[in-house]
């Protein structure tokens, strides 16, 4: 399970690299007008990382969710699983949380550097 959580963290900043990179405008002006790309600025690109990259992460975090509620369900009445899977909603639910405040947090700060740099 971590395995694939790495490996799909892994592809998750690859691909929004390549994005970020492709949105910044570096000369547009020079290329042939059939090979522009976006019209997004620097900025808007990190935004739309930030957000790509939260969006990934509430989805991880309902995984988690569904993943503890499945060991419960299948506990059996093992205590050790049904410990287990409480503990495992439990650490989904504080990550929902602590996404929802970086989020927060973060949409603040944005938006402040670009009132303040306008």
């Amino acid at each position: 399970m971590k395995n694939i959580l790495k490996a799909s963290i892994a592809a998750l900043v690859v691909a929004q690299t390549e994005l970020a990179s492709a949105a910044i405008n570096f000369g547009g002006s020079n290329v042939q007008e059939g090979l522009r790309g976006s019209g997004d600025t620097a900025d808007g690109a990190v935004q739309s990382l930030i957000t790509n990259a939260i969006g990934f992460l509430y989805l991880v975090a309902v995984v988690f969710a569904l993943w503890g509620g499945f060991n419960i369900l299948t506990a059996g009445g093992d205590e050790e699983k049904v410990k287990k899977g409480k503990t495992i909603l439990i650490q989904a639910a504080l990550g929902l949380v602590v996404i929802w405040l970086a989020s927060s947090i973060i949409t603040w700060i944005v938006t402040r550097i670009l009132v303040n740099a306008a």
